[in-house]
């Protein structure tokens, strides 16, 4: 599905304006002429920038208001988006019970699964890159992931 541009636009002109809106009711700091409002509402007015042309792009360009891609009218393609919105949902419920591990290791499976991906790969891959992920996160970046059932054997 495609959006043209003047509705994208349009939607990311009213999300600076919350934006603008919302960091004027920061604080002042203490000592300084500008204050925490500053780099948000800078921020804020590159989106309406950045809006405004897409308004002006998609107004010139003309065409529907939405487009559906070829692969919005296939079966495998509405259910691999499904699938994936409902792996995020699963991680959400299942990653503080299942831990981190367990619970995207499955997902990783499950998603290269339906993508076509051969048993040993798929399995080889999922659990490379979700070690790989921890690694990253927990060890390098100090992100604390949850550990779940794997608690006692955390390292």
């Amino acid at each position: 599905m495609r959006l043209n541009d003047a509705v994208t636009g349009a939607v990311l002109l009213l999300f600076a304006t919350a934006l603008a809106l919302w960091s004027q009711t920061f604080p002042p700091i203490p000592g300084q002429q500008y204050g925490a409002a500053v780099f948000p509402t800078l921020v804020a007015f590159g989106l309406a920038g950045c809006g405004a042309l897409m308004i002006a792009s998609g107004i010139r360009e003309g065409g529907p208001i939405v487009a559906w891609a070829d692969w919005a009218r296939e079966r495998h393609g509405v259910r691999n988006v499904a699938v994936t919105v409902a792996a995020v949902f699963f991680y959400i419920v299942a990653a503080d019970t299942l831990g981190f591990l367990p619970t995207m290791a499955l997902i990783l499976l499950l998603m290269f699964r339906l993508l076509g991906v051969g048993w040993l790969a798929a399995v080889a891959l999922a659990v490379g890159i979700t070690l790989f992920v921890q690694y990253l996160f927990g060890d390098l970046l100090y992100v604390p992931l949850p550990w779940g059932v794997l608690a006692p054997w955390r390292w």
